[in-house]
């Protein structure tokens, strides 16, 4: 009991203490915390109980801690994938990185899992999987140091990761510099007692670091190396910013060059000096997804990542063939095959991001970016703000996404999964083939009504000439039942997906390209994803998509429908530059 605290009602603990691999997120953070710290601890012990090794895990506290502040884990299949849903839910929602959201002791308990019989359990042989995995995790080297109980002190740089990036090693000169910082507080601290930031807050040096043992608290002489340093080198150490592709008043999205290299790519940069310490969350949270899909042809990759004091830094590949509405509408040709193509890469890409535990949730053509201006169809997917593991089935709650491409079940504030990403496919494909979604309405409560409802039809003066199975593949996905909603391997079984292209090369779509180019600004302003935060409509700027154009501005009957139906919510860095207010963090 050397970290308990006893806890008044309406008090709260600050001491940045724990073990690394058990630690709760809010502690990371340095946000006062109560009781409900624990309950993530026991999720952390409940997985390790059942897989033998625990759900966050790095080559170094920087890592550990970036996966454990996101809530980055897996349900591995190898290890659970006869383990029971009930399960799988009750550590979910234990490792539920919102405090308010994070189950209580006595959520914990009414759980299904604690109500199954012991026979039910016992056919569920861990032996093999759970007590292999704990002998050859319990001897690595990386494990002994996360399971290390340690207090530091709150302006210690072990608890303030800040300038982490994913690709830089330590010198020799940053290990010595550290090692010497190290030593001298340590000869600052030789008689200090108490590291408790509670009763030390008032004292200008640093506490002692302690380690708890069988044999009591004992010192030790530092935290590990790579848990307290943090490189010297920023972002503008190694890059170079160029010219300003997107701009809001939270965010940017620029053009920069690494200053060796002189490689080009697209850096998305948030400021973090109008952010809560909570916000860090959802950026983390959009990059432990993009860290994920990592090698995925199908998706932006981020190259780099930099957390400084007043700024995030994405640094990702960059797109230079636009979105694929901006390249619709400049092709002279334009095909129910190219369509076809597109819809085809398209859902491999959704299969992809699936296969790795990830919904999407805000998939629309602006955020469908063309790798070369020569190649018409090879798509990548970009913006993951919205982005979250799935752990189980339903298990998302979030009302998030753009109001023109998002699921019925997230509108009906109904718990939801990756599903939710079929439908956004079956409202693109429609745009494609014809220049316009289905669901198309000035008033968003009309709008809402008509997604909830699954309202929409093929406009037969449309739709005449394009063939009959890709109305087909679209009806499978727009079914507001996600039970009944076609999965992405039905919708690459259908047959317009397999049908030879040279039958769809002679349906021109070139009206569809004349009305995508009439309704471009509508269309634009209608796939802005929106939160409702500080009375105020929010979109978010996070692709590299190319200048924007002037945009009508939404009047204040469309804010209060849009507060109905959606809740606050930072998944995204929320950006108003459509209103006119943005600002150059150059």
């Amino acid at each position: 009991f050397g970290f308990a605290r006893y806890i008044q009602p309406n008090e709260w603990c600050q001491t940045r203490c724990g073990t690394p691999a058990f630690v709760a997120p809010e502690i990371l953070l340095g946000i006062p915390y109560g009781i409900s710290a624990d309950l993530w601890s026991i999720g952390c012990l409940l997985y390790m109980l059942i897989a033998g090794y625990p759900p966050f895990t790095g080559n170094n506290h920087r890592e550990l801690f970036c996966k454990v502040r996101a809530g980055d884990f897996v349900f591995h299949d190898t290890v659970f994938g006869n383990v029971s849903t009930s399960a799988k839910t009750l550590i979910a929602n234990l490792l539920t990185v919102s405090v308010e959201s994070r189950w209580t002791a006595v959520q914990a308990l009414g759980g299904n899992w604690f109500k199954m019989k012991d026979k039910e359990l016992q056919s569920n042989d861990l032996s093999s999987r759970a007590l292999q995995g704990f002998q050859s995790f319990g001897a690595k080297k990386r494990w002994k140091a996360a399971k290390t109980a340690i207090v530091w002190a709150a302006n210690q740089r072990f608890w303030k990761p800040d300038n982490v990036t994913f690709n830089q090693q330590l010198t020799a000169w940053d290990k010595q510099a550290i090692k010497n910082q190290v030593e001298s507080e340590q000869a600052m601290d030789e008689d200090g007692e108490d590291s408790d930031s509670e009763s030390n807050n008032k004292k200008s040096r640093a506490p002692p670091t302690r380690v708890l043992t069988t044999q009591g608290s004992v010192r030790i002489p530092a935290a590990p190396l790579d848990a307290i340093a943090v490189p010297c080198v920023r972002f503008r150490d190694v890059y170079d910013l160029q010219k300003v592709l997107r701009n809001g008043t939270s965010a940017q999205v620029c053009l920069c060059t690494h200053a060796h290299t002189k490689e080009t790519y697209a850096v998305k940069m948030i400021d973090r000096r109008q952010l809560t310490p909570l916000d860090d969350e959802n950026v983390l949270t959009e990059v432990a997804a993009m860290q994920a899909l990592s090698g995925n042809k199908y998706c932006v990759q981020l190259l780099d990542f930099y957390e400084e004091p007043d700024c995030f830094y994405l640094v990702m590949e960059y797109m230079t063939g636009g979105d694929v509405f901006e390249r619709i509408v400049n092709l002279r040709a334009y095909t129910e095959q190219d369509a076809r193509d597109l819809s085809v890469d398209l859902i491999m890409a959704v299969k992809s991001i699936h296969a790795a535990g990830i919904a999407h949730r805000d998939i629309k053509p602006q955020n469908l970016l063309l790798v070369t201006t020569h190649d018409h169809t090879s798509i990548k997917i970009g913006d993951f703000g919205f982005s979250r593991r799935v752990h189980t089935p339903n298990s998302l709650t979030s009302r998030v996404g753009t109001p023109t491409y998002v699921a019925p079940e997230i509108l009906k504030n109904i718990p939801h999964d990756e599903r939710a990403d079929l439908w956004s496919i079956g409202v693109v494909i429609f745009v494609l083939l014809v220049g316009y979604p289905p669901f198309l309405e000035d008033n968003q409560a009309v709008l809402f009504d008509k997604i909830r409802m699954g309202e929409w039809s093929f406009v037969d003066e449309d739709w005449r000439h394009i063939s009959d199975d890709a109305k087909a593949l679209i009806h499978g996905l727009l079914r507001v039942d996600p039970k009944e909603r076609w999965s992405v391997d039905q919708a690459l079984r259908c047959k317009w997906i397999n049908q030879d292209g040279r039958s769809l090369a002679g349906i021109s779509l070139q009206d569809s390209v004349s009305s995508i180019r009439t309704k471009r600004t509508r269309l634009r302003a209608l796939a802005r994803p929106v939160m409702w935060s500080d009375n105020r409509v929010h979109a978010d700027v996070a692709t590299q998509a190319q200048p924007m154009e002037p945009m009508d501005i939404v009047d204040e009957a469309d804010h209060e429908d849009l507060s109905s139906a959606y809740d606050i919510s930072l998944a995204s860095i929320a950006m108003d530059d459509e209103y006119g207010q943005s600002s150059n963090m150059l």
